[in-house]
């Protein structure tokens, strides 16, 4: 039990993990199952020999990146940097995820067949029927009634 609380102690006021460091985490993971196969694919030793310790040196500059980045008491920083990561893989998912449905201008069959609104009473999100023009509904949440306007997508 102490060693949990020194452990607490130490790491308070820390950054501590995030996803950034997960993702260095399976980098340096893969970085090794690479450099174990390149084993098997190059014959030549000395080439071998330069991959791998490119792959090594690589693999030790995230480790301790990553640790340091864990280690950190800029919190500022840190999570500047990760929101960073964030965006630029959001931007990869969205652009590996792009549906090229004919129906909607946008990809997402959702946009096509739905509206979403927000009750003008509880603020909950409804995922309303797309219906041209002037439409009366009623909240699930609160039982509010409202109009809600919305017009067709060519």
């Amino acid at each position: 039990m102490k060693f949990k609380e020194k452990l607490y102690r130490f790491m308070y006021g820390r950054y501590g993990a995030d996803q950034l460091y997960s993702f260095c985490n399976i980098a340096i993971i893969s970085l090794f199952v690479v450099s174990l196969l390149l084993s098997f694919i190059i014959k030549n030793e000395v080439a071998l020999a330069w991959t791998n310790l490119i792959i090594f040196l690589l693999e030790i500059f995230l480790i301790v990146w990553s640790i340091s980045r864990m280690m950190s008491r800029n919190i500022y920083k840190r999570r500047r940097e990760n929101e960073i990561y964030l965006k630029a893989t959001s931007a990869l998912k969205r652009f590996f995820t792009f549906n090229t449905s004919k129906k909607s201008k946008s990809g997402n069959i959702d946009n096509y067949q739905f509206i979403f609104r927000d009750c003008t009473k509880c603020h909950a999100t409804l995922r309303l029927p797309r219906k041209a023009g002037r439409n009366k509904v009623k909240c699930p949440r609160c039982s509010h009634r409202f109009y809600v306007k919305s017009k067709k997508i060519k």
